[in-house]
């Protein structure tokens, strides 16, 4: 059995969150506080893998002119959680995908692509460690507290 596992850094969000800091406040992808590219490149330094950059589940299915991957696919496992836990960014359930704002507005990439016309990430994380080893982990847990960054588990098996 091949065993999936992932820690990712979160852009917006998150059903879990690790931090030892005082500010109460977590960076998040677009504030000013967000690493860089070189920052991230040092991460990439200490891990076994290459970062991963997930996007949502039914990314596939757009851009609507000429969507980007299998939508036939998306369509028919949207449910299934042995498919969804094989996605990097995808949560088990769908509605875990989205982010809503504090005005009440939705960042999400639907299934249903008349509902927008577009795939936003949602609390889809943005980059992620796909951890095989206890150093690859602790890398990416020093990394999240090193930046103040929020983080979330996936793991499967």
């Amino acid at each position: 059995m091949n065993v999936f596992s992932a820690i990712a850094v979160l852009a917006i969000g998150g059903p879990v969150t690790v931090w030892a800091g005082s500010s109460g406040c977590l960076c998040t992808y677009g504030e000013s506080c967000w690493p860089s590219a070189s920052t991230f490149s040092q991460l990439q330094s200490q891990v076994s893998q290459l970062l991963i950059y997930p996007l949502p589940s039914a990314s596939a299915c757009y851009p609507l002119s000429h969507p980007s991957g299998n939508c036939t696919a998306v369509q028919a496992n949207w449910l299934d959680g042995n498919w969804r836990a094989s996605i990097p960014g995808s949560m088990e359930a769908p509605n875990f995908e989205t982010f809503t704002f504090q005005n009440g507005t939705i960042d999400a990439c639907y299934r249903n692509t008349s509902i927008t016309g577009t795939c936003d990430q949602g609390s889809v994380p943005v980059i992620g460690v796909d951890a095989r080893s206890a150093e690859d982990i602790q890398a990416a847990v020093n990394f999240a507290v090193q930046h103040n960054l929020k983080l979330v588990v996936k793991n499967t098996g």
